[in-house]
Parts: C-alpha cells; sequence; structure tokens
C-alpha cells in the first residue's frame, strides 16, 4: 500500500517534469497524426453514408459523379462562353444605335433649333407690328391698356346701338383669339396664363353685356322698326359672326300661329296665350362658343392613382424574446445543417465560387450602356364620366355651328305721341327682363297619344331651322340646352327631333326656352379606315386619310397646307383649297364638324371591329415614343417615299407599329406590289418578309433566314473531307482572295454551293478540308436562299463550324439528284444582334437611306425644314398611326 502510494505520489511528478519539458519523441508524433486522419477518414464516412442513404458508394459510382460534375462544369463553361458571346454582340448593336440615334437626333435638333429662331423672329416681327399699329385697339397682353379699353366700353351709353356693337364685338373677338394664340405658340409663365384667361373672360362678358344692351336698344325702338305689312317688329341685322334676330309682339294679333326669319330660314310657333302678350323673342347665333370652356365635362378626367402609405409593423415585445429563446436553443442544430451544407456544396458544385463571382463581374462590365432614350410616361387612364344622364360629355361630342339663344323676353311700354310730344318711359336699370314660359307638359314617346290643347294651355314650342350651312353633320344633331347653374349642356326638354335631309330642316319641340346648340359624336370619324402620305414632288406631298364616314385629301406645300378634298360637300366651300398653317387648318376642319383629330382620351371612345365581328370594349393606344419618332422619321423623308396603313397594326400591341413604305420618284399612285412591311419597336426597325395580303403576320424579316440550296454539281461536302483538301467555306470572315474570286465570278461553284448572285452578306473564311475534318462542333447551314433566289452567309462565328458526316451523307448528290433544302438551324439570338448580317436598324430614317435609291437619297437631303414641320404636325394630330 504504502509502495503504491509513493508510486501515485511519483507519477505526477514526472509527468509535470515532462509537461515542463515541453517535448514529444518522433512515435508519439505519428501515432497522434495517424489517430487524427483516422479520425477525419471516419468523419468524411460518415458523412458520405449521411448523404447516400447510409449506403456505401462504390467505384464505378464515384467514377459517374465526377464524370457528371465535370460534363456540368463544361456546360457551365460553355453557357458562360455563350452569354460573353451574346453581351459582345448586344454591345456592338447598342454601339451601332448609339451612332445611329445620335446622328438623328443633331439632325432633329438642328430642325428644331431653326424653327425656334424663325419663330422668334416671327413673333418679334408682330409684336413690332401691334405696337406700331394706329387703328386705337389695345394690345392685349399690356394689362393697362386692356383695363382701360374695357372700362371705356362699359362707360360708353353711345355705342349701345345693334350696328356699332356687332362691329365692336368684331375688335372684341379678334383681342381674345390674339391672347389664345399667344397661349398655345409661347412658354408662359403661370402668373402670365392666369392674367390672360382673366382677360380673355372680361372681354367675354363684355360682349355679352353688349349684345343684351343692343337687344334692349331694339325692343325699345319696336315701334320705328315695326313691319309694314304685320305691324309687329322684325329686326335682323348679322355679319361674319354673329346673326341678330329679334320678333316684337306689337298688335297682339290672336290669329298669329307661328314666325318665320326667312334670312335665316328659322321659324317658332307662337302659343295662344303669347299671341296676347307684350313679349318678344330674341334669335341671336353666335358662330363663337364661350360657354363650353366654363364646364367641367370638358376637361379630362384623369383617374387619381391611390399612393400606398407604408405602414410601420411594430412586433410585440414578447414575441421577439420567443424568438431569441428558439434561436438559442436552435443553435447547434443550425450550426451542424450549415456544415453539412457547406460540405456537400464543396463536393458537388461543378464551379468554384471565387471563378463564378469573377465571370458574372466580367459579364457585367463587358455591357455597355444603351442610347438613353426619353422616360416613357405612364400609359393615362380617366373615369367615366358620372354625372347625370341628361347632361352632356364635352370629351364625346363638339359644339357645331355655334349657339342659338332663343330668349322669350318682356316687351318694353313703347313711346306714345301726345300732340307734338312724344312721351318714353325709361327702363331702369337697363336691362333685358325674360318672359317665364315653360310649357304645362312634356312629350316622351311613352306617353302615347297626345290631349288635346286647351285654350289657356301652354304647349311646348314646334321649331323649325336650316342647319348651319358651313357645318358638315354626318347624322342628326344633338341638341341640348346650357344649364346657368350648372354650366352644363343637358338634353332634356326636348322632343319630337327630325331632320329632313334633302332640305336640311331640323324640327324639334321645347318645353321652355334658352340657351341652345347642336351636337354631334367627335369620333363619328374614328377609327380610319386608311391613309396614304405620297409624295408629290420635293417638299410637295399628298396626305389621304378614308375615315369612317368621308374621305379627305390634305396637300402639303412647304410650311402650308390646304384640304383639297372632299370639293362635293358645300358646307366646305369657304376653306377647300385655303392654303393655311397646320394649326389652322386644324382649327378650321374642327369647327366645319371634320374632326380627324384625336383627343388624348380619345381611345376610351373609339372602337374597333375584330374578325368575328364583334367590338373591342377598349382601344389601345401606341406607344407615345415609338409613334412620335415614326411621325418625325416619315416627314424627314416624305419627300421621296411613301407611306401607307397596314391592316396587321390593330392585332399587334402597344408596343409594335406595322405599316407599309415604298420609294415613290413618280408623281404616280403605286402599285401593290411596290408596297413592303415595316415593323416598328422602341428599339429596332425592320422590314418583314410577309406582304399586305398574307393570311397571316410572320416576323421573319426580309433578310432573314429560310433555305439552304445544295447543288448537285461539283465536289460534296463528303468528297471534300474524305478524298482532298479542296477548300470548304464556313461562317467567319470574308477574305480579299475569295471575295475577288466570287465577285469576278457570280455563277462560279464553290464546294457543292452554286453561287447565283454575289452574296449579300460576303462573310466566309477558308478552311482545308482536312482542317475541317478535325473539327467536332456542329454548325449550322451555311447559305441561305432569298426570294430572289440569292445566297448570302447567315452569320459569323468565333469559332469554326462543319457539318458531321452524318448530315453530309444525308445531302450527298448520289442520294439526292435533285437539290436538297433543308431548314436552318441558326441561333436566332445570334442573328438578331449580329450586326453584320442583321436586318435591323434603329430607326426609320437610316433603314430608309440604307435602302433609297441615290436620287431618293438626294430628294430627303434637300427637304425642307417647314415642310417637314408642316408634315410632322399633321402627322402627330392625326395619329394614323394608332386610329387606323
Amino acid at each position: 500500500m504504502a509502495d503504491a502510494a509513493k508510486k501515485q505520489k511519483s507519477k505526477p511528478s514526472g509527468s509535470a517534469n515532462k509537461a515542463k519539458k515541453g517535448k514529444m519523441t518522433k512515435a508519439e508524433k505519428e501515432k497522434l497524426k495517424k489517430e487524427e486522419l483516422e479520425r477525419k477518414a471516419q468523419e468524411e464516412d460518415t458523412s458520405f453514408n449521411a448523404l447516400d442513404g447510409g449506403k456505401k458508394i462504390s467505384a464505378n459510382e464515384e467514377a459517374l459523379r465526377l464524370q457528371a460534375i465535370e460534363e456540368a462544369k463544361l456546360k457551365k463553361r460553355e453557357e458562360a462562353s455563350m452569354a460573353v458571346e451574346k453581351v459582345k454582340l448586344e454591345n456592338e448593336e447598342r454601339r451601332k444605335r448609339r451612332t445611329e440615334m445620335g446622328e438623328l437626333q443633331d439632325i432633329i435638333t438642328s430642325i428644331q433649333y431653326q424653327l425656334k429662331n424663325q419663330s422668334i423672329a416671327r413673333r418679334n416681327n408682330a409684336r413690332w407690328a401691334r405696337y406700331m399699329r394706329c387703328d386705337g385697339s389695345p394690345d392685349p397682353v399690356n394689362q393697362g391698356e386692356i383695363n382701360t379699353y374695357i372700362n371705356l366700353r362699359v362707360e360708353d351709353k353711345t355705342r349701345n346701338d345693334s350696328v356699332s356693337v356687332l362691329a365692336d364685338t368684331l375688335l372684341d373677338l379678334s383681342l381674345i383669339d390674339e391672347l389664345q394664340q399667344l397661349m398655345n405658340e409661347e412658354e408662359l409663365s403661370e402668373q402670365e396664363i392666369n392674367l390672360h384667361k382673366e382677360t380673355i373672360e372680361k372681354l367675354q362678358m363684355l360682349i355679352s353685356a353688349k349684345l343684351d344692351l343692343a337687344t334692349l336698344q331694339i325692343l325699345c325702338d319696336a315701334t320705328e322698326l315695326q313691319d309694314q305689312e304685320t305691324n309687329n317688329l322684325q329686326h335682323v341685322i348679322r355679319n361674319s359672326q354673329i346673326c341678330l334676330c329679334v320678333w316684337g309682339n306689337i298688335v297682339k294679333n290672336p290669329r298669329i300661329r307661328s314666325f318665320e326669319f326667312q334670312e335665316i330660314q328659322f321659324s317658332f310657333d307662337i302659343p295662344r296665350v303669347l299671341c296676347l302678350s307684350d313679349c318678344a323673342v330674341r334669335i341671336m347665333n353666335t358662330r363663337f362658343d364661350h360657354l363650353s370652356a366654363s364646364s367641367k365635362a370638358l376637361v379630362p378626367r384623369l383617374k387619381k392613382k391611390d399612393i400606398p402609405i407604408p405602414v410601420e409593423e411594430v412586433k410585440p415585445v414578447v414575441e421577439e424574446e420567443i424568438k431569441e429563446e428558439a434561436e438559442k436553443t436552435d443553435e447547434k442544430k443550425r450550426m451542424n445543417l450549415l456544415y453539412l451544407y457547406d460540405l456537400v456544396i464543396g463536393l458537388i458544385s461543378p464551379l468554384e465560387d471565387e471563378p463564378k463571382v469573377e465571370e458574372e463581374q466580367e459579364i457585367e462590365e463587358v455591357l455597355e450602356e444603351d442610347y438613353p432614350d426619353p422616360p416613357t410616361p405612364e400609359p393615362a387612364e380617366y373615369d367615366d364620366f358620372d354625372e347625370e344622364d341628361d347632361v352632356v360629355d364635352l370629351r364625346a361630342y363638339d359644339v357645331l355651328g355655334g349657339i342659338y339663344h332663343f330668349n322669350l323676353l318682356h316687351l318694353p311700354p313703347q313711346p306714345k305721341t301726345v300732340g307734338s310730344w312724344t312721351i318714353t318711359q325709361l327702363v331702369e336699370p337697363p336691362e333685358l327682363s325674360t318672359f317665364d314660359y315653360v310649357a304645362d307638359y312634356m312629350v316622351t314617346p311613352e306617353d302615347g297619344k297626345k290631349e288635346k290643347e286647351k285654350k289657356d294651355e301652354k304647349p311646348l314650342i314646334g321649331v323649325h331651322m336650316l342647319l348651319p350651312a358651313d357645318a358638315v353633320f354626318l347624322e342628326a344633331p344633338t341638341i341640348a340646352r346650357w344649364d346657368y347653374d350648372r354650366k352644363f349642356w343637358v338634353t332634356k326638354g326636348f322632343s319630337d327631333q327630325n331632320l329632313n335631309e334633302t332640305t336640311r330642316i331640323f324640327s324639334f319641340k321645347i318645353s321652355h326656352f334658352g340657351t341652345f346648340c347642336l351636337l354631334q359624336d367627335t369620333h363619328i370619324n374614328m377609327p380610319f379606315q386608311s391613309w396614304e402620305l405620297r409624295p408629290h414632288k420635293l417638299n410637295r406631298c399628298l396626305f389621304t386619310i378614308t375615315a369612317a364616314i368621308l374621305e379627305l385629301e390634305i396637300e402639303i406645300r412647304d410650311g402650308l397646307c390646304c384640304l383639297s378634298q372632299p370639293k362635293e360637300r358645300p358646307e366646305l366651300a369657304n376653306i377647300i383649297d385655303k392654303w393655311v398653317t397646320p394649326q389652322e387648318l386644324i382649327k378650321m376642319m374642327k369647327l366645319a364638324g371634320v374632326n380627324v383629330f384625336p383627343n388624348e382620351d380619345s381611345a376610351k371612345f373609339v372602337s374597333l371591329q375584330n374578325k368575328d365581328n364583334s367590338i373591342k370594349e377598349s382601344f389601345i393606344n401606341k406607344h407615345p415614343l415609338i409613334e412620335e419618332r415614326l411621325y418625325q422619321h416619315m416627314a424627314l423623308t416624305a419627300s421621296a417615299f411613301a407611306y401607307t396603313w397596314s391592316k396587321w397594326n390593330a392585332e399587334r400591341n402597344a408596343g409594335e407599329i406595322v405599316f407599309q413604305a415604298a420609294e415613290a420618284l413618280d408623281d404616280e399612285p403605286l402599285l401593290e406590289e411596290s408596297w413592303s412591311l415595316y415593323m416598328a419597336t422602341k428599339r429596332r426597325i425592320t422590314k418583314l418578309r410577309s406582304s399586305e395580303f398574307d393570311e397571316t403576320l410572320s416576323q421573319i424579316t426580309d433578310q432573314d433566314t429560310s433555305e439552304a440550296v445544295i447543288s448537285e454539281k461539283g465536289p460534296s461536302f463528303l468528297n471534300a473531307i474524305e478524298e482532298s483538301d479542296d477548300e470548304v467555306i464556313y461562317p467567319g470572315n470574308l477574305t480579299s482572295e475569295v471575295a475577288r474570286k466570287v465577285s469576278d465570278n457570280p455563277n462560279s461553284e464553290l464546294l457543292g454551293f452554286t453561287l447565283k448572285s454575289m452574296p449579300r452578306m460576303s462573310s466566309v473564311n477558308i478552311l482545308t478540308a482536312t482542317q475541317l475534318s478535325q473539327l467536332e462542333i456542329k454548325g449550322s447551314k451555311l447559305y441561305r436562299r432569298r426570294r430572289t433566289n440569292r445566297l448570302s452567309v447567315l452569320r459569323t462565328s468565333s469559332s469554326p463550324e462543319s457539318f458531321s458526316k452524318s448530315e453530309l451523307s444525308a445531302i450527298h448528290p448520289k442520294r439526292k439528284k435533285a437539290k436538297a433544302m433543308e431548314k436552318s438551324t441558326i441561333d436566332p439570338l445570334l442573328r438578331m444582334f449580329d450586326l453584320k448580317i442583321s436586318p435591323y436598324k434603329s430607326n426609320l430614317y437610316h433603314l430608309v437611306m440604307d435602302t433609297a435609291s441615290k436620287p431618293a437619297q438626294e430628294i430627303m437631303q434637300e427637304t425642307s425644314i417647314h415642310f417637314i414641320d408642316c408634315v410632322t404636325q399633321l402627322l402627330k394630330a392625326t395619329k394614323v398611326l394608332t386610329y387606323s
């Protein structure tokens, strides 16, 4: 026992001495290393068994696994290489697009700069001419002058007669037009715009007040103006903008049933109750409309977008504490899972993390910036018209023929002659006094038979009027009355509406007097059936629109334009063949009822008919950036190229526009075969192979691949590989020797391919058959056949491509004596980005200039800026690429 205790006491001292020395023998070190290796091997076996469901992996399975890993690595490398190649091709296209769009933008900017300078000079000349005028008219821009003018007109009592008022009104209207034109053309501040609007309102109120005073003056002088036959007041005075007609009941003849102003062919019924009253009727037609502008029905109704308010989530403290405890509890499990995940990724990942990141970074660095397009605004959405049913939506209807004031007034006391004295009762205040008259009942179609009128009843007032002679009504007009309280045009209060198309007499009945107008559907001529822009000569072209009802022709010459058709419409006699600016022509055509100029929200009111005769609920606006650019580019080339509609355009989405174009140097209509289809997107425009008369639209371009033509003459590819070292053509770069050979002898045979003409994209390389036979990469067909039987190279490639022996055997001339045709298997994405053979251009202008003849190019380069601006304005105003 004592000896054992001594040994135990001596043992710690030995180990302490050993630790003190800090040295291990070589055998001990090897033993520890061996134990560590065995432990790691056991852990790896345990991990593999866990991954493989507890089964051991055999040598064959391990080899297959390693082979799969290598194949995955190879596939990844190939995909990465292809991605880099695509990025390079994309960069080539972007560089070319930047160059082309930069050149085009310089041209457009130069044109806009010149037009702006000329516009500034024209406005300066107009200001100087206004300053030098000595006709007594005020400058409407000068607030001091215009306010003084208005105050003097209000205080002047000597010019309240009808002749003076109508003459002064023309000056007031010219001042209003001058201010409106100024606001449309110049960039003004908000304060200046508000001042001009306030001035316009004052002038409009002045015109209305003066016309009322002129009417009152006529009523006061009724006995002097009475008719010799009827002894009643009958007075008509008119000018180019106003027609004032007044009838006064002086004799109170109960047998009078109606009266007609023959000068304007306007007649109205006179009920018995009015025949015995001191009343008068005023019919005043103004060619201008100062009422609709004050109605909110004229303003586009944009939808208000709800902006979501971010709400911060406040989590309870209890949940956070529970989450922390759960994380602490599962910490060991998560660490084990992470370790196992890292182990699996390290074993089966085909590519290492660092090279992958570097490769992705390399691709991102290679991709260059594209041409900076202006930001595209979000498509606007408009609310439905939510007013009452009788309220007219002025976004859907236009006022034609001006405003009709059909007022029933009190006839003021007439002067009396007593001896040598004339006694006149003054009207104080000098204002018109309206006569209250509302029909006892309103006849509607549901009422059935009408009851017989009683003598003391107030029946409906029948009206018969001739439609305005300078307005085109394509259907029976809609009549509406102005509600002064709500400031709306309302259709309530009218019945028995009828239009005689032969005499153009419009008849209706009203329940009470007031202000009314005639309305026509704004979009009655939309959508357009077709359109065409065809050049005549340099800086001259003809713009034809076949609308839903009318067919119009607008001639364009330099910076002016005129409406030349339809001449068979007498209502348009005042504007036919009248050369004006585009803004003036648009205004005249709208006032005449020929509205082919869509509004910003017209898509909500225009519908298209599908092939199954169903009606679309809504109309899709084309992309605004694509549409605006096409209008500019068409205007740049309109002196030598003709453009027209395509039936495929309506079937494409908003980001694609399809139209037809053709070179037109002769002043003659083009044949159907002369037109070619074009498709434009935001980044590209291309010429399509399809025609307007195909049953389906194919997006294959005119320079796209189709079929390879193999000639039975000459040595085949198989013989070339097996028997000789003849040269073989594959996609690549064209050497000067081959280019000379092909150009010198277009009918030469090169290894089984008969070149019927010079390849359009001559991009070939030379390889010997021995080199070709050693290649393992299988490629696509080398040539394609166009409609004109031309052969051209499909695409270039960074590495040589060839046919396999099985493919070559399939097209061997001994097996197929006739020409063998096989579809190309070219990668469409590479074809799209390959600029050497790409049929795409970044804009219409460069595409047209590249395909145009030399005379056409010279004409387009000589086009004047005023002609370009005029064509652009008309195309933008009609929006034919969207509404046809």
